[in-house]
């Protein structure tokens, strides 16, 4: 009976944070092609520079 006892699973002592960091990239993702778009709108703004920004972050 003493090993049936001692082979419970243990509590994990590792946080799951799988969700935080998701929601981290998507919220940068988000940031970034709202920053694109909004630049993407002045005056002096071509084509080749958001193809340039686009290709280099």
């Amino acid at each position: 009976m003493a090993i049936a006892q001692h082979s419970a699973p243990m509590p994990s002592l590792v946080r799951n944070h799988d969700g935080a960091i998701i929601l981290g990239y998507i919220a940068f993702a988000i940031v970034m092609l709202a920053t694109i778009y909004f630049a993407s709108g002045g005056s002096s703004f071509t084509d080749a520079d958001l193809s340039v920004m686009a290709i280099m972050p």
